[in-house]
């Protein structure tokens, strides 16, 4: 059990603590690996912790002076983590707990005060949509980025030959240009699926509580205009009843891209491979084997297909932590972190590691234009042909594959 003053605690006593004996066993299970996860969000929790405590200032739910000391306290603590002088441990509950506890030490009694108005449930709420603003302009900026180098590729081969492919076997001309644009244009329309994020980004749950409100005089339509939100989330009771909504939606987001970026990856697969021989991977991005000295592997777009489809898992994973829960605050809610978390650190990796390898990605032109001479290809193009001289495009059509027989 954590007893006070006991220096072999495994944790520090949560902000909860009531004096009461508390099984340490209950708390590593209860907390897991949710403190590491939390790291994360220090920056962001302190910012919401700023605006809070000038919400009730404005409020005269906090004096001047201990507003200063708040203010100030919160101050040091950003620019100690910035420097690296503590993080969010594994004897801390949570971010919160974290935050609290060293302002309390810095400051004193002041530092009680920071909570006022305030439950974990609506900090956790408003850390994670801060954390999602972010997170979804990294991922737009590289798709962005991702895209302008697939038309730059385009532009270096502007008339360059490519088979079109159904079923995996040769089917009609195409060009690199038709196949770049395709993918492009693809991740592109992908980028529509955050349309519905911002909606549920547009408001802040603070003041929310732990679902249902503060039996106080909040600055609520101020706390939120001052973190960048259109107003607060009304009805109160709608903060925890879409909790981890908006983390679906991105993560949703992620799947749409997650499916892009799979399909370019097969393709660069089979492209690169002796039997196709099309293109040709930047060396510096393949790897050797251990046993033959001839081999140069694509790991790279192996491993991008792999992640891809982990992004797709860990929707589902997020997914289910939500599904047939009642309405109000549960703590399976934790566990939308760990995927959300992992998701997007996985589509940020590939789609940095993508954009490289598109950038040196090269064609063999005269491979191309040797299997783009097959006159295979055009059969649809000779129907067709007849089918403007008159001929019914059935019997066009019965002709070439009498032909090809």
């Amino acid at each position: 059990m954590i007893q006070d003053g006991d220096k072999k605690a495994s944790f520090a006593r949560p902000i909860w603590d009531r004096g009461d004996p508390i099984d340490e066993q209950m708390m590593r299970f209860t907390i897991g690996d949710d403190w590491l996860q939390d790291r994360r969000l220090v920056e962001l929790d302190i910012e919401g912790s700023l605006a809070h405590v000038d919400g009730l200032l404005r409020a005269e739910l906090v004096e001047e002076d201990d507003y200063r000391a708040i203010v100030g306290g919160l101050h040091e603590l950003l620019a100690e983590f910035r420097a690296g002088d503590w993080t969010v441990e594994s004897t801390d509950e949570d971010v919160h707990s974290a935050v609290e506890r060293r302002l309390i030490v810095k400051i004193g009694p002041a530092g009680k005060r920071l909570h006022t108005g305030r439950s974990r449930n609506d900090q956790i709420a408003l850390d994670l949509r801060l954390w999602l603003r972010q997170a979804s302009i990294q991922t737009k900026d590289l798709v962005g980025q991702l895209c302008g180098e697939l038309r730059r590729l385009v532009a270096r081969n502007p008339t360059l030959p490519l088979p079109g492919y159904t079923h995996l076997r040769r089917a009609m001309p195409s060009n690199v240009r038709l196949w770049g644009e395709a993918h492009a244009g693809a991740l592109e329309e992908s980028l529509s699926a955050f349309m519905p994020l911002s909606v549920r980004l547009r408001r802040c749950p603070l003041g929310s509580g732990a679902g249902y409100g503060v039996d106080l005089d909040l600055d609520r339509h101020g706390v939120a205009l001052a973190l960048g939100f259109e107003g607060p989330e009304e009805p109160v009771t709608l903060t925890q009843n879409t909790r981890g909504r908006a983390e679906l939606t991105y993560l949703t987001a992620l799947e749409s891209i997650a499916l892009d970026l799979a399909k370019l990856a097969s393709d660069l697969w089979l492209f690169t491979s002796e039997e196709f021989g099309f293109a040709r991977l930047p060396n510096e991005l393949t790897t050797g084997s251990s046993m033959m000295p001839q081999k140069r592997n694509p790991d790279v777009v192996e491993l991008l297909r792999a992640h891809m489809r982990q992004v797709v898992a860990e929707r589902s994973e997020l997914m289910n932590v939500q599904r047939d829960l009642p309405s109000g605050y549960h703590r399976d809610f934790q566990l939308i972190k760990a995927p959300l978390f992992r998701a997007h650190d996985r589509m940020l990796s590939s789609l940095a590691i993508t954009v490289r390898v598109i950038a040196g990605l090269t064609f063999v032109e005269s491979r191309l234009k040797e299997v783009s001479a097959d006159p295979g290809l055009l059969a649809t193009q000779r129907a067709l042909e007849r089918v403007k001289e008159g001929v019914a495009f059935r019997d066009a059509y019965r002709v070439e594959t009498a032909d090809k027989g």
